[in-house]
């Protein structure tokens, strides 16, 4: 087969939506598990290059104890392109209008991975009285301008987008992609999702779009006054070298929003890689959820 027959017949088959068992809600695919309940409802926000699916085994766990929700943002995952551009404050308001289509008028519980956290912290400095409690998972948060190994670090990491939007637009993607999600050991079908939106080169420039917009984000942030301290706070960190010089300027950072918060908790997930808090280190995720429920029901 030629080469250019070969690409061609690769994004046709990645041209093909794969909604699984969510819906579209506000025009945002979003996968709701478990019964509304006196609870608050737990919304998970992905980090960069990451989507919905990224959170199937946690939605499964949370589920058990009330409503959980991971939506993937505009132009990301399995929904449609975004009108606007990818700053903070506008994936903000695109949340809270998710919200208010969902009938979630109570306030909610946060949890943010990566550069999913400075998503979470954005909304809850914008709009602190719908938030119930905040999760950072390995999170990037406006705490990170004070140190400029972190900066720096966050610059090498859009220079690595900028490389996966090249290597997309060259129709390398679908090659990458199952090594990329092999390494979350999702299940089958969440799994399927991941290596999809991997697949589709629009879908990677909104990820490189995105990854651009957060370092300017971070200062954006910090001016909104960053993680309110009245919002009780888990902060989850895990590194497999939490003695490394680099991994310890980001747990320093990291941990601000729990020691500012009038109740917060810091958990060490010894051992976890960046991504394991989902999948195989999912239970501090859980734990950290129902600690911050608990707290709601009091």
């Amino acid at each position: 087969m030629r080469i250019g027959t070969l690409l061609t017949l690769i994004s046709v088959l990645a041209a093909t939506p794969v909604l699984a068992d969510g819906q579209r809600v506000a025009g945002l695919y979003v996968d709701c598990r478990g019964e509304p309940s006196a609870s608050p409802t737990v919304v998970l926000e992905s980090g960069a290059f990451g989507t919905s699916a990224d959170w199937d085994l946690v939605l499964t766990d949370l589920a058990r104890n009330g409503r959980a929700c991971a939506y993937d943002r505009a132009g990301v995952g399995d929904s449609p392109a975004r009108a606007g551009q990818e700053d903070v404050t506008s994936i903000a308001e695109e949340l809270a209008s998710l919200l208010d289509a969902l009938g979630e008028t109570r306030p909610v519980i946060l949890v943010g991975h990566s550069n999913g956290a400075l998503y979470a912290e954005t909304f809850a400095a914008l709009w602190p009285e719908r938030v119930a409690g905040l999760v950072y998972v390995n999170g990037v948060t406006s705490n990170d301008i004070t140190d400029p190994k972190l900066l720096a670090d966050l610059t090498r990491e859009r220079h690595l987008s900028n490389l996966a939007a090249a290597a997309g637009g060259l129709g390398l993607a679908p090659l990458a992609a199952p090594s990329v999600v092999s390494a979350e050991d999702l299940p089958a079908d969440a799994a399927g999702r991941k290596r999809w939106a991997l697949s589709r080169v629009r879908r990677l420039r909104v990820a490189r779009d995105e990854d651009r917009a957060v370092v300017p984000g971070l200062f954006i942030t910090a001016d909104l006054g960053g993680s309110p301290a009245e919002v009780p706070t888990v902060v989850i960190f895990g590194s497999t070298d939490p003695n490394g010089t680099l991994a310890k300027a980001w747990r320093a950072a990291e941990v601000v929003p729990a020691e500012k918060a009038g109740r917060g908790w810091v958990l060490d997930a010894v051992g976890a890689t960046h991504v394991s808090p989902l999948a195989r280190d999912r239970a501090y995720v859980t734990a950290a959820v129902d600690w911050l429920r608990s707290l709601a029901a009091r």
